[in-house]
C-alpha cells in the first residue's frame, strides 16, 4: 500500500510540473501564429499634400459646342482649336486640394465662314480629389465653377467691309468637371494627361433681345505638375508593433555604426 501511495504521489507531481510547461508552450505558439504586430494598429503614413503649393501648366485641344444664343450654334462660326492654361492649388488634406485655374483658347474659323474666328478666356475655382498619395501614379478628379469671356468674330450682313466684327460674350461655367492622372518620375515633378468638360450659359450677349442657351467646351491634353515641397521628404516612421527591446537594439546598432 505504501508503494502504491508513493507511486501515485510521484505521478501527480510530474503532471503538476508538466502543466505550466504545456501552457507556456501553447501561449508561445499562439503568439507566434498571431505575429508581433497582432492587435496593434499601424499609424497612417505621412501627409504629403496638406499645406503644399501645387502648380500645373497644361496644353491641349478644345472643342466648343452648344450655342452662343438661341438659334445661333457656335459651330457655325468657329471650330476646335489650341488651348493652354495653368492651375494653382493649395492642399487642404491628404486627398483634397483647393484649386484656381485659368485657360485661353484660340478658335479658328468653321467651314464656310472664312472671316470668322474666336477666342475664349476662362477663370475657375474648384476642388480636386486625389485617389491616392505617396505613389508614382496620382489619379484625380475635380469639380468647380468659373467665369468665361468669349469673343467671336464674324462679318455683319449689313457691313460694306468684308472684315469681321468682334462680338463679346460673358458667361458662367456652372460645371467644370475634369479628371486625369499624373506620373511622378521625381518627387517634385510630374507629367500627366487630363480631360475636362465645361458647361454653362452666356449671361451677357451682344444681342440683348436673344434668348440665352447652353454652351460647352470639351478639352483634353497633357499637363506638367510641380510640387515645390517634394514628396517623401519626411523620414520614415518606425514600424508599428516593434517591441521596445528590438527598437532599442536597432537604435544602438545605428549609433555604434555612426561611431
Amino acid at each position: 500500500m505504501l508503494g502504491v501511495a508513493a507511486a501515485g504521489w510521484v505521478l501527480s507531481a510530474n503532471q503538476a510540473l508538466a502543466q505550466p510547461a504545456d501552457q507556456t508552450t501553447a501561449a508561445a505558439e499562439e503568439e507566434e501564429e498571431a505575429g508581433p504586430e497582432a492587435g496593434v494598429k499601424r499609424p497612417a503614413g505621412p501627409d504629403e499634400r496638406s499645406g503644399h503649393l501645387l502648380l500645373q501648366g497644361r496644353a491641349g485641344y478644345s472643342q466648343p459646342f452648344g450655342g452662343m444664343a438661341a438659334g445661333q450654334p457656335v459651330t457655325d462660326t468657329v471650330s476646335g482649336g489650341f488651348a493652354f492654361g495653368a492651375n494653382l492649388g493649395i492642399g487642404l488634406s491628404r486627398v483634397t486640394v483647393l484649386e484656381a485655374s485659368g485657360s485661353y483658347t484660340l478658335l479658328p474659323a468653321a467651314a464656310g465662314c472664312s472671316d470668322c474666328s474666336g477666342r475664349s478666356l476662362d477663370l475657375g475655382l474648384g476642388f480636386v480629389y486625389h485617389v491616392a498619395q505617396g505613389i508614382a501614379v496620382d489619379p484625380w478628379i475635380s469639380y468647380g465653377v468659373g467665369y468665361r469671356r468669349a469673343v467671336f468674330t464674324w462679318p455683319e450682313a449689313s457691313a460694306a467691309s468684308p472684315t469681321g466684327t468682334d462680338h463679346v460674350f460673358h458667361g458662367l461655367d456652372v460645371a467644370r468637371i475634369a479628371l486625369g492622372a499624373d506620373f511622378y518620375p521625381a518627387p517634385s515633378f510630374g507629367v500627366g494627361v487630363f480631360a475636362e468638360l465645361d458647361a454653362g450659359t452666356y449671361l451677357s450677349r451682344p444681342d440683348k433681345g436673344s434668348d440665352p442657351t447652353a454652351y460647352g467646351f470639351f478639352q483634353f491634353g497633357v499637363r506638367l505638375s510641380l510640387d515645390p515641397l517634394p514628396r517623401g521628404t519626411r523620414p520614415p516612421a518606425a514600424s508599428a508593433g516593434t517591441s521596445p527591446r528590438i527598437a532599442a537594439q536597432a537604435t544602438g546598432f545605428q549609433g555604434a555604426a555612426r561611431r
